[in-house]
């Protein structure tokens, strides 16, 4: 079995899923909350790839974010919002309010791209290894230092490769994807 391959075709899955959730969500309120306790579905959305984002390429590669160049242009600060954590109600609302759609699904695709890229590089028992400096990785940013980011991941720092791609990058996300389709459904 391909582990890699594996990893990589989930992780174009997860921008498969997001780009026929915002295809299906035309029309439909992307700032408020549609039940409470919930996160706007902006917000939720772009959740997606900047999880990935960051994971990736901050978390494991300590390179440049996508979101750190050009084609993030129009979308929400990561130095103030982080990727999405941690976030006050009225954050989660200011957040949704500037999530652009065709801006969103090009960064999502620029993020992918670059993820299965690296993917690409790596061979199954790379997968096996912890991920030097995640720890210290988390301060690259005021938004993921602060103690209530820092306590979201705290847990992570010590899993191999192949753990942290599959829970915060595809199977956290693919529970935020459902989590947009029931609400959308209840906000149609």
């Amino acid at each position: 079995m391909d582990a890699v391959a594996l990893i990589s075709n989930r992780i174009v899955g997860v921008n498969a899923g997001l780009h026929g959730l915002v295809d299906d969500l035309k029309g439909v309120d992307w700032v408020r909350p549609v039940a409470p306790g919930t996160s706007p579905l902006g917000l939720t959305l772009w959740h997606v790839p900047r999880t990935q984002d960051w994971l990736v390429h901050t978390s494991i590669l300590g390179v440049p974010e996508v979101a750190d160049g050009p084609s993030y242009d129009g979308l929400p600060d990561p130095d103030i919002y982080g990727f999405g954590t941690a976030l006050r109600p009225e954050q989660a609302m200011e957040v949704a309010v500037a999530v652009e759609p065709a801006a969103l699904l090009a960064y999502a695709d620029e993020v992918r791209d670059r993820t299965v890229e690296w993917l690409a590089s790596l061979h199954d028992a790379d997968l096996d290894q912890p991920v030097e400096q995640f720890d210290e990785r988390q301060r690259t940013r005021p938004s993921y230092s602060s103690p209530e980011a820092l306590a979201e991941v705290s847990h992570l720092g010590a899993l191999p490769l192949a753990q942290l791609l599959l829970r915060p990058a595809i199977s956290h996300l693919l529970m935020h994807l459902g989590e947009v389709e029931v609400l959308g459904q209840l906000a149609r």
